[in-house]
């Protein structure tokens, strides 16, 4: 059903779908997010740059690879890295999670090059709809080694969402893979 709910957002906005006048106006006014659970914290991601949520498969190992990359999959013919953004968000890595984790599939940019990676997440619960001014600026402080990579904090419940910088999050793990860093 998530999977249906991502592909059904999505595919609406990419086909350039005709909506009245007023709708325009709401659509752009608010932004729908994946969210995710890490580490027992809740993450937002914006819809378009999601692909599609997998369970989490056979991954092959790369040896000699950096800590936080998994190991690749076969997508449709296609080889795409899995990243575990425990280890560059500093989270203990936890074997003993009851549910098997998930591999968000995201459109990430770097340079001038679109490419497809995965994000192994604890869980996808949710796409939500938000105005955007409600995202709050990031506290230059106390988000802890996540902080570079969230752009901002959305109210939610009785807390806050982090809303993720995606790119930022893959700028950063080529520059570590590329140098030969341990995360």
């Amino acid at each position: 059903m998530m999977l249906e709910n991502i592909t059904q957002m999505t595919s609406g906005r990419m086909t350039g779908s005709v909506l009245a006048p007023e709708k325009q106006t709401e659509l752009e006014k608010s932004q729908s997010y994946v969210i995710f659970q890490l580490g027992g914290e809740h993450y937002a991601l914006e819809v378009l740059r999601v692909q599609e949520v997998l369970d989490m498969g056979a991954l092959t190992h790369v040896p000699g690879a950096p800590n936080s990359l998994r190991g690749v999959l076969n997508l449709r013919g296609h080889v795409v890295p899995v990243w575990d953004l425990r280890i560059p968000f500093g989270l203990p890595v936890d074997s003993s999670i009851s549910r098997a984790p998930c591999v968000l599939m995201v459109e990430s940019n770097v340079g001038d090059q679109v490419r497809v990676t995965g994000l192994l997440v604890d869980r996808v619960s949710d796409v939500l709809e938000f105005p955007n001014d409600s995202i709050q600026p990031s506290p230059p402080m106390g988000l802890g080694k996540a902080s570079s990579y969230v752009r901002g904090l959305i109210r939610w419940q009785e807390s806050f969402l982090l809303v993720l910088d995606v790119d930022r999050v893959f700028i950063s793990l080529m520059n570590l893979s590329q140098s030969g860093g341990g995360f």
